[in-house]
């Protein structure tokens, strides 16, 4: 099976003027060379891993240490959580009835393991659009009934990245899920990083209990920092020694700022114990109190798109 979706994959890409299949490890991966950027994603989770605009470095964090493992989620790119966020308890009740029952669920969902299908590709001088869809499998129905149809979009240009994650409700009734697009950043030093436009906006801190606090100021790093932002603000500007990225965001109202700092890092999966210094998590998202509840027949779009200032 995984043999012959990657021979229609490498046909696929036969005629392209800018993508190339590349197989890593385990995993496909199409690699974009455009004259103004280039970009590399996974069919496995739909997963971007890098987006580097001509002479500059990528605007994408990924391990050095990243497994290309079939069934593993790699760790950095932007992994899709979909259709709950975090683990499976923490959501609302309404987001946890579709959810089968007697199953060990996984955290984040099932939509950055499974295997997604390349259904459009568009190319022209000024950017490059890829479309992939997540089929509807056993594996799937095994953990979750919810009836529904799931689309990533990228559009890629020489000056900025937009990834779109489009739910289409195809079932008879209401459909609530969670969600995010779990964007891995690179900074130089996590130090001397900041997160402007959340000041003044509340916040779930789940390193203390799950309290709820309200911001002052910049978000600043100064130890393991885990927190859900409410009531989402659009664009946020990070701050970092080596840019300033705007994160401009569609579709939510909330977002998840995540960095593990010095002891979770030591134990964390394809994780360098230092690599805590030079990335952060900013997640454009649909979390705890910002479910979506999705009519039948409606769809959801959850965007983010990067722009520098």
């Amino acid at each position: 099976m995984r043999q012959h979706q990657n021979r229609s994959l490498k046909e696929r890409l036969s005629n392209s003027a800018f993508c190339h299949f590349e197989q890593r490890g385990e995993l496909p991966c199409i690699v974009v060379q455009h004259p103004g950027f280039t970009a590399s994603l996974l069919p496995q989770g739909a997963q971007l891993l890098s987006f580097c605009p001509s002479g500059d470095t990528s605007w994408i964090w990924l391990s050095p240490t990243a497994e290309y493992q079939q069934g593993t989620s790699l760790r950095g790119g932007i992994p899709v959580c979909w259709p709950w966020f975090g683990n499976a308890d923490k959501n609302s009740p309404e987001v946890q009835a579709a959810m089968a029952e007697g199953q060990p669920l996984p955290a984040h969902g099932f939509a950055r393991t499974n295997r997604w299908t390349l259904t459009r590709l568009y190319e022209a001088a000024d950017r490059v659009e890829i479309d992939m869809s997540l089929p509807q499998s056993h594996h799937i129905q095994s953990v979750w009934q919810g009836d529904a149809e799931l689309t990533a979009r990228w559009i890629l240009t020489p000056t900025s990245m937009e990834m779109q994650l489009i739910t289409t409700n195809t079932g008879q009734s209401t459909l609530a899920f969670s969600q995010a697009l779990h964007t891995y950043l690179p900074t130089t030093d996590i130090n001397a990083t900041r997160i402007g436009g959340l000041s003044g906006h509340p916040y779930i801190d789940t390193m203390t209990g799950w309290q709820r606090k309200q911001q002052q100021g910049d978000v600043v790093f100064q130890g393991e920092t885990d927190r859900i932002y409410l009531q989402q603000a659009s664009p946020l500007r990070l701050v970092t020694p080596q840019r300033t990225l705007l994160i401009h965001s569609r579709g939510s109202r909330s977002t998840v700022v995540w960095n593990p700092w010095i002891t979770k890092a030591q134990r964390l999966s394809q994780f360098e114990d230092n690599a805590w210094q030079t990335m952060l998590c900013i997640e454009t998202a649909n979390a705890a109190d910002d479910w979506v509840n999705l009519a039948a027949g409606a769809n959801h779009c959850l965007s983010l798109r990067l722009t520098v200032e």
